[in-house]
């Protein structure tokens, strides 16, 4: 017999996550989405569907892990910050999956929803998020030349340009995260999700005690930052996180695009994660598209 039950502690929730989490994902990562939730720590609604085998057995099988948030209603976790979210089950449970999502009460609104099963597959489509497979590839050099044919040879040259306007790579100095905060803002605009809250989530991910591997490129000119990025190496997977530029300068969004894959095969990743969105460069650069879903409930 399946009995739901609705977690709204904080100290409960950990624990039903990290027993059924599968871990693959960074953003199936307690400890990723608990940097922004902790910040914005709206009201738990954790549906937890537990399996009464008999009167002494119980196995929890599956989590719908959500928060209430004040104006849009039910949403995942630290759902702003994150991609990939999705309900947890047990393996071969995803028969779950429709039930938890009947479970969620009104009004609600998730977004950056991922899987594979049946029930989310047919979902309405909110977007697709870029991946780069690296197995079979050497290098950077070795992707261009395999997935541009003959412009591979041009873009390296166009990169090349950027190298002559005195280009100064700084790594991993965490105070230039401030520098990127802007120039994100900046490109983006309004659909920046970069508010304070946020971006001091992003600001611990970098401190102690967090152990994230994490890679901050900055580029200066001049004295001045003008383009960066934020990532994250977590289970052979390289996540591009969060990037800016300064537009004034062509190319430099591309040339910091470069930077992150020479990173990610120098950790001999497996999968470059550029993220939610074409970002007007990632089809162009032949990525691979997976598809993120929407459930909207009123």
């Amino acid at each position: 017999m399946l009995e739901f039950k609705v977690i709204t502690d904080l100290e409960t929730a950990q624990q039903l996550w990290n027993e059924l989490s599968p871990k693959e994902s960074l953003f199936d990562l307690w400890d990723f989405r608990y940097c922004f939730y902790k910040y914005e720590p709206y009201p738990l609604y954790f549906i937890a569907a537990y399996d009464k085998q008999a009167i002494e057995t119980t196995e929890l099988v599956g989590l719908m892990p959500l928060e209430r948030h004040p104006q849009y209603g039910y949403e995942f976790l630290a759902e702003d910050a994150c991609e990939e979210s999705r309900p947890f089950v047990k393996p071969g449970r995803d028969d779950l999956i429709p039930l938890l999502y009947r479970e969620v009460p009104v009004p609600a609104k998730f977004f950056d929803i991922s899987g594979n099963d049946a029930f989310t597959s047919q979902l309405p489509l909110e977007d697709y998020k870029y991946v780069l497979p690296l197995g079979e590839l050497k290098d950077t050099e070795d992707y261009f030349q395999k997935s541009f044919s003959s412009k591979g040879a041009r873009i390296k040259r166009y990169l090349k340009k950027i190298d002559h306007l005195g280009v100064e790579i700084i790594e991993d100095n965490p105070a230039n995260i401030e520098a990127l905060f802007l120039l994100n803002e900046n490109n983006f605009g309004v659909e920046s999700y970069l508010n304070e809250a946020g971006r001091r989530g992003w600001r611990d991910l970098l401190m102690p005690p967090n152990n994230f591997l994490t890679h901050l490129i900055s580029l200066r000119i001049n004295g001045l930052i003008v383009a960066a990025s934020f990532a994250i190496f977590y289970n052979d997977i390289y996540y591009g996180l969060i990037s800016g530029s300064d537009r004034s300068f062509s190319g430099l969004g591309q040339y910091l695009n470069k930077l992150m894959l020479d990173k990610a095969f120098s950790l001999r990743a497996k999968l470059f994660d550029a993220g939610l969105g074409d970002c007007n460069w990632k089809e162009a650069w032949h990525l691979a598209r997976r598809p993120q879903y929407k459930f909207i409930k009123k």
